[in-house]
């Protein structure tokens, strides 16, 4: 792109594609839309960087001639604002300043010949215009840029391997009080204790494969990434499990018991755990078959677990992440249409229920508000591990803050998951009263206190489903 108009006098602005054009992973790609009418050009300063010049798209060629040219034959770098921690301005005589350049190597300020301007989808990049700039990189800039992001990307798998490792003892700690007590070894304790057991497995899968992958055989990473699928999977079905649970008990119509209350609740978790580990397996097997055996073609997507996880970005999101999506789905439709049901009933409940049938009522209330702050939890978590995904696949750069918000949702999962489900007034008496404690009279007196403006009652969770509807069945 060369203007017509006396070049010679206009200062020289280098584009790294024609100005209709985006730059896509290297390559110019045209504008399909071709809205160079709703072009957003980088703001352009006076060479004393005091206030922006007033130049609008329309002016530009008044001012500027451009060119299309690639800066340098060797390497070059995209620099982006967030990434990269530096501002760069557009200066009235066609050359670029930089901010906060630290390295005594670079120069603050590029020639036309040092630089070139990229028209970029601003989404993608989180940006206020449409242009980054492209700038030239000596051998010696290469190697420490190299070796800068390998120190970064090392660092930051530390703190990934510390957040997963935080997370472990506190939902070891959540299943062994569910283990240890019999009031609370019911169908809700048990699917619970599914739930954190399989998420402990996941973490410490998870850490383990976040180990150099030199110091692990071919064999031992395939056995760790099938562990994380399974484990991982099965923790997402437990969730679902739950959810289903809720929304069955809400949902249902009334009908006569048949047998009593423990064996119809090991009934249901026999089938639950079927359906649970029947899923993981399933999941874990059809992995197994896209990656070992030659059914699909060569050139067909495949896991590739012997680098310890998924190979590429488009396996780990055919395998892993789009299964995963569906049950986060399903979770939510189940507790959109629980929470209306809830709502429904509230407005008769103190005509249909009276005395104990209503505080069994609020204790599957209760249960409802458990699940959902557990599932809360945990799509808040793998949303954002999702979202910091896409953004690494899309861009290959991840903002610091959306990092930093993917690690602390890690660290805190587990807990949160045991202040939620350990951490009340009713646990701890179950706990200290079966493990022996002193001065228990004490704690029982302020406990009911306590628990007489906030009820838990978690040892008849799972038998209002039955017991309620019975009463308001014909006999």
């Amino acid at each position: 792109l060369n203007d017509s108009e006396d070049n010679a006098e206009k200062p020289l602005v280098p584009l790294c594609c024609h100005i209709d054009a985006f730059l896509i992973k290297d390559e110019c790609v045209k504008d399909a839309a071709n809205e160079t009418k709703a072009l957003q050009f980088p703001t352009i300063y006076g060479t004393n960087l005091t206030v922006p010049l007033n130049i609008t798209v329309n002016d530009l060629r008044k001012h500027f001639s451009f060119v299309v040219q690639h800066p340098c034959d060797g390497n070059r770098s995209l620099l982006i604002p967030h990434v990269h921690k530096t501002e760069w301005y557009l200066l009235s005589n066609g050359s670029i300043i930089r901010a906060l350049v630290f390295d005594k190597s670079e120069d603050r300020l590029l020639n036309y010949h040092e630089y070139c301007l990229a028209r970029v989808k601003k989404q993608e990049y989180l940006l206020v215009h449409e242009y980054l700039l492209v700038h030239c990189l000596n051998t010696s800039q290469v190697e420490e840029e190299e070796e800068k992001e390998k120190q970064e990307e090392e660092d930051d798998l530390v703190v990934y391997f510390y957040a997963l490792v935080i997370s472990v003892p506190f939902l070891i700690a959540t299943y062994l009080v569910y283990w240890l007590l019999p009031d609370l070894n019911n169908l809700h304790g048990l699917t619970l204790r599914g739930y954190v057991g399989c998420m402990a497995i996941t973490n410490c899968s998870f850490a383990m494969q976040l180990v150099p992958h030199e110091w692990l055989s071919e064999v031992f990473c395939i056995v760790i990434a099938l562990i994380i699928i399974s484990s991982f999977s099965a923790s997402f079905f437990w969730l679902n499990v739950m959810c289903f649970d809720i929304w069955w008990t809400f949902g249902r119509k009334p009908r006569p018991l048949q047998g009593n209350i423990k064996q119809r609740e090991k009934k249901r978790f026999m089938m639950y755990s079927i359906y649970v580990w029947g899923g993981a397996f399933i999941h874990t097997v059809i992995c197994i078959i896209m990656d070992f055996t030659s059914i699909l073609p060569n050139d067909s997507i495949r896991p590739e677990f012997d680098m310890c996880w998924f190979g590429t970005n488009a396996a780990e999101l055919l395998y892993f992440w789009a299964p995963i999506s569906i049950i986060i789905v399903c979770n939510m439709c189940l507790f959109i249409h629980t929470a209306l049901k809830i709502r429904s009933l509230r407005k008769n409940i103190a005509q249909q229920l009276q005395g104990s049938e209503s505080r069994r009522h609020d204790d599957n209330r209760q249960r409802f508000s458990l699940y959902l702050k557990l599932s809360v939890v945990m799509g808040l978590s793998w949303s954002m591990e999702i979202i910091s995904w896409l953004m690494e696949m899309l861009i290959n750069n991840l903002p610091e803050c959306i990092w930093y918000i993917s690690t602390l949702s890690n660290i805190l999962q587990g807990p949160i998951i045991f202040i939620i489900c350990v951490w009340n007034n009713k646990t701890w008496h179950l706990l200290l009263k079966r493990l022996g404690c002193q001065n228990r009279d004490l704690f029982c007196r302020k406990s009911t206190n306590s628990n007489s403006s906030n009820p838990m009652s978690m040892q008849k969770i799972s038998t209002y489903s039955q017991t309620c509807h019975a009463k308001n069945s014909p006999n």
